[in-house]
């Protein structure tokens, strides 16, 4: 088997490397064949992989690969985490909209819109060269690139995102439930997901009765979670909003409280990264190196790679991914890129039937995916008209003027990523 990583010399890389180790014995013999742009992390992480292997004795081979096609040659599975034009991009897609008095966020809103216009292009380039290979699809924002994947080539597909497992932890405990016994329905699109229906020890709970005795938590939002919101929001839903609901149903106080902040996190990141790639660095060189755990730890990276082993030895494992609707949420078109519970299985995710979307979030669901669709179209023909129907259609953005501002200033900023739009 031949597994290929494009974005090899990520941060979030020790975390795909402890991945491929909590499956070593399902992968043995493979080659995990590492491609990146950037030769120097490329290089670290590829010592990194091969140290961590030879220290647990674990029968993968490690290539490192300065091109994309040899990376990806006779590939059985393609894993995509990369984000072109990294971390000084993800600056701008959230101080550009933030000017406008609009969200700024790397993966919902404006700032994921000017991601996916970037990201689209190489997925196209990567499905290219893919053949019969599945793509394991990480990069960002998953449902737009999973859909313009889907629709504009004959590659297979699968979108990721491990957000539901932090968000099912977060509501493991804000309810008092053990997390490992709880399974919650996550359906919609990524990032924009509910649950109305959540299981202990596969026994359905009375979510409304749990969510009326639920006392709402002091504290404010880490970069990650928002309990007291979320906690909020959900008393008043009688369900479990995902932890993005906040950019949606709490637009403006973030506004104010990302303008307040001064920094984004984008910036955040880029001053801890360089004390954070010493350190992995330092590990490389040791016989049993232990890389720190700062960008991903281990989760991310065993996500993916269960998606792979399931795949791989048709387990149907039940799994929340991004994959073709079929009818699994009534509320969508058939052809809609969703996240859902589905069975991953060697033929690929088969979704479950999960009925309608949850009567008071159906509309922003979707209004968000029509918003997807249209930044899709947009991402791959470099269509200026389409991109600012797209961005007049997310829920954020409520000007056609402060659309045509954050388009252009978007499309100037990132031009040397945008050849579409050329």
């Amino acid at each position: 088997m031949k597994i290929a990583i494009v974005g090899a010399g990520s941060g979030y890389m020790p975390g795909v490397i402890r991945g491929l180790l909590h499956r070593a014995s399902d992968l043995a013999g493979a080659e995990i064949a590492c491609y990146d742009v950037d030769a120097a992390h490329l290089e670290v992480m590829t010592r990194l992989a091969a140290r961590m292997f030879a220290a647990r004795s674990a029968a993968f081979t490690v290539t490192a690969h300065a091109e994309l096609k040899p990376a990806l040659d006779g590939a059985d599975y393609i894993f995509t985490t990369f984000r072109p034009g990294g971390l000084t991009a993800r600056h701008l897609d959230e101080s550009i909209p933030l000017r406008h008095g609009v969200v700024g966020q790397e993966t919902a809103g404006p700032g994921g819109f000017l991601m996916a216009l970037r990201s689209v292009p190489v997925l196209l380039e990567v499905a290219a060269l893919a053949g019969d290979a599945w793509i394991v699809n990480y990069t960002n924002p998953t449902n737009i690139v999973t859909d313009a994947v889907a629709r504009y080539t004959g590659a297979r597909v699968i979108g990721l995102c491990d957000q539901h497992v932090g968000d099912t932890e977060m509501w493991a405990e804000l309810l008092g439930l053990p997390f490992e016994r709880l399974e919650a329905d996550w359906i919609g699109l990524n990032h924009a997901t509910w649950a109305e229906r959540v299981r202990l020890d596969g026994v359905e709970l009375d979510l409304p009765a749990l969510l009326e005795d639920l006392q709402i938590p002091g504290g404010g939002a880490t970069p990650w979670r928002d309990p007291t919101r979320m906690a909020e929001l959900a008393k008043v839903l009688g369900f479990l909003p995902n932890s993005y609901a906040k950019y949606y149903f709490f637009h403006d106080e973030v506004v104010a409280e990302l303008r307040a902040k001064g920094t984004t996190r984008a910036e955040d990141i880029l001053a801890m990264l360089p004390a954070y790639y010493d350190q992995v660095t330092a590990e490389s060189v040791k016989d049993d190196p232990d890389p720190s755990r700062e960008r991903g730890g281990g989760e991310h990276g065993e996500f993916a790679v269960d998606t792979i082993c399931a795949l791989a030895g048709d387990e149907r494992r039940r799994m929340i991914v991004n994959v073709r609707n079929n009818g699994a949420i009534s509320s969508l078109e058939d052809d809609a890129i969703v996240e859902v519970p589905a069975l991953v299985g060697r033929a690929g995710p088969v979704p479950l039937t999960m009925g309608a979307l949850p009567r008071p979030v159906r509309g922003l669901t979707q209004a968000i995916h029509e918003y997807e669709r249209l930044a899709a179209d947009a991402a791959v023909t470099g269509d200026r008209r389409t991109a600012l129907q797209a961005l007049l259609a997310h829920p954020f953005v409520r000007s056609k003027h402060t659309a045509q501002k954050i388009l252009d200033e978007g499309l100037a900023a990132h031009r040397d990523h945008l050849p579409q739009f050329r």
